[in-house]
């Protein structure tokens, strides 16, 4: 199993959040971490996302991307195995 990283900027519009955890777990992406925080401001979401597959992080970032309410979509230039005990 592979181990992903992503640095998200979306809009803070309702339901944008769950739409990108549904979009992650449905594809086949198991969460591992998930923090979003919200500019005020500016009205959107900075968003740290790791997930863990077997499936291509590519996969992911297609589906990610095709979202309305996602402005911006880093993918994190490294990929790291899970452990598992």
């Amino acid at each position: 199993m592979n181990y992903y990283e992503l640095q998200l900027v979306a809009r803070n519009t309702p339901g944008c959040l769950e739409r990108i955890l549904n979009t992650s777990r449905v594809r086949g992406f198991e969460i591992k971490h998930f923090n979003a925080k919200l500019n005020k401001k500016q009205d959107y979401f900075k968003i740290d996302l790791a997930v863990a597959s077997n499936r291509s992080q590519q996969h992911l970032v297609m589906q990610l991307a095709k979202q309305y309410d996602i402005r911006e979509l880093t993918p994190a230039k490294r990929k790291l195995a899970v452990v598992e005990a």
